[in-house]
């Protein structure tokens, strides 16, 4: 199986008027949408892919229309690929579950596991919108253990979006990422993928593979005193899942990296 990981859109069919300098970053960044098609035609001319999973940020500010429209994006690109996805602390889930889902609009955790024929993926939501840390709270950590208890029969690719790793990046990493790798070394993960810094990383935790992809929109670079440089910034991993056996394929960058803007982040 070969599996595309698409991360951090912050899609937005028009970004608001500037009344902070991150803002004013944004208006000078090109179309996501731009660099999600590049991403998407180059994945599909190395490898046919059979699984599409995005690790959140969908959107910048989480609008109903947004989500119907990135929905609507997607089964345009992947008619007969099924495409899932996780929440980032700059989506909405009331929105999302209107905008994507066109279900009741609800602040539920948005959580799922979808049987695979050789796994089970589990999309597990970090996200609380406008804390960019992400939280997770006593009741998520009992239902991911009860659900890995009650799915043994297969290993388990488990995706979210903010980081576990303490020091992987300049921002902080989820603040229950200690725990949440206590739950998840007991049980037999295929690999854990997230989103959230735009910035490839790889590791190994314990005997898990961890990867996190590159954004789709822009790239924040600390320059310290809270002082973060952004640059456009987008890219895409492929993996595949053969004999039992999860690896990453493919990194791959599709944008140019210029300068958008340096923005003073304790002003905005």
């Amino acid at each position: 199986m070969k599996i595309l990981q698409l991360s951090d859109l912050h899609y937005r069919s028009q970004y608001l008027p500037a009344t902070n300098a991150y803002q004013e970053m944004l208006t000078k960044m090109e179309n996501p949408l731009i660099y999600l098609d590049l991403a998407i035609e180059k994945a599909k001319s190395m490898t046919a892919i059979d699984l599409v999973l995005i690790t959140g940020d969908l959107t910048e500010d989480g609008e109903v229309c947004d989500y119907r429209f990135l929905r609507e994006y997607f089964i345009r690109q992947f008619p007969t690929t099924p495409v899932m996805v996780t929440l980032g602390n700059h989506d909405i889930k009331e929105n999302f579950y209107q905008g994507w889902l066109k279900n009741v609009p609800t602040s539920n955790y948005y959580n799922f596991i979808c049987e695979m024929a050789d796994f089970y993926l589990f999309s597990f939501d970090s996200s609380i919108y406008g804390n960019a840390d992400g939280f997770i709270d006593k009741n998520q950590l009992n239902w991911l253990e009860e659900m890995l208890a009650t799915h043994q029969d297969k290993p388990v690719l488990f995706m979210t979006h903010h980081h576990l790793i303490q020091g992987q990046y300049a921002t902080a990493n989820l603040p229950q990422s200690d725990q949440l790798w206590q739950v998840l070394k007991r049980h037999n993960i295929l690999a854990v993928l997230n989103g959230h810094t735009h910035c490839h990383y790889q590791a190994t935790i314990g005997e898990i593979p961890y990867y996190t992809v590159d954004g789709l929109s822009f790239l924040g670079q600390d320059e310290g005193g809270g002082l973060v440089r952004f640059v456009q910034h987008a890219g895409f991993s492929l993996y595949e899942i053969k004999a039992g056996q999860f690896q990453e394929i493919a990194t791959e960058i599709v944008t140019s990296g210029k300068l958008l803007q340096k923005v003073d982040m304790r002003l905005c």
